[in-house]
């Protein structure tokens, strides 16, 4: 903690104070928005993870009836 304040209360050679990371944080806030932000992000990717496995398994079952009407209408209706 000491050496934070030391930290905290040095000064540049051109008389500039150093700045600490909280204030750089309150200067700043985008940082905290965005750390939000990509929480919120992870936390809903299971959610869609989940929903695009139902939504392929939907496609693929489509897909194998498509391919047998598909068969079917090759019997009835040969192509010459």
């Amino acid at each position: 903690m000491k050496k934070l304040k030391l930290v905290q209360e040095q000064k540049t050679p051109e008389g500039n104070r150093v700045i600490s990371e909280d204030e750089i944080i309150e200067l700043f806030p985008l940082p905290k928005y965005f750390q939000i932000h990509f929480q919120n992000i992870h936390d809903n990717s299971h959610e869609l993870k989940a929903e695009l496995a139902s939504v392929k398994q939907s496609i693929a079952q489509f897909d194998d009836k498509l391919e047998q009407v598909l068969k079917l209408l090759n019997k009835r209706y040969p192509l010459q």
